[in-house]
């Protein structure tokens, strides 16, 4: 059951928890690493959300990437639970994929079960290529409690 509140109280930011959040970077990034990491430059990208009552919440990614050469720019995301500690790390199987020069923007859905209600789960995203200089010219984390 949630939160009760009594009618006519006053609601500050105080008494509401945030079960969705978003992040967004539209600064040009790179990475020449051949292991899932950060972005050369920036640091790690992040989103964070209190984790609802029913342990699971939607994460989802976008990405507008390409690579210096015909090789692949890959991104994925790690899930830190401030609780639970890791409970997903990055992987090819669940992962942007776009092989070339030209700029793609893709995205990918995910829910992420088991997680303990009222925790702050982090996700991290992380990148790599498979040869070459991956270039991400916008990126977007998205997290959404599930009821």
């Amino acid at each position: 059951m949630g939160t009760q509140y009594r009618a006519g109280q006053k609601l500050t930011a105080s008494l509401v928890t945030t079960y969705s959040t978003q992040s967004e970077d539209t600064t040009s990034r790179t990475t020449t690493g051949t292991s899932y990491g950060n972005t050369a430059t920036g640091g790690a990208f992040t989103a964070a959300v209190v984790v609802p009552a029913s342990g699971q919440v939607m994460v989802e990614m976008r990405s507008t990437q390409r690579n210096s050469g015909a090789t692949n720019t890959i991104t994925s995301w790690t899930g830190s639970g401030s609780s639970s500690g890791t409970v997903y790390s990055a992987n090819d199987t669940a992962a942007l994929i776009v092989g070339g020069t030209a700029n793609q923007s893709v995205d990918l859905s995910y829910r992420l079960t088991g997680l303990i209600s009222g925790e702050t789960l982090t996700v991290t995203m992380q990148h790599r290529v498979s040869a070459g200089t991956g270039t991400f010219d916008y990126r977007q984390i998205i997290l959404t409690g599930m009821p």
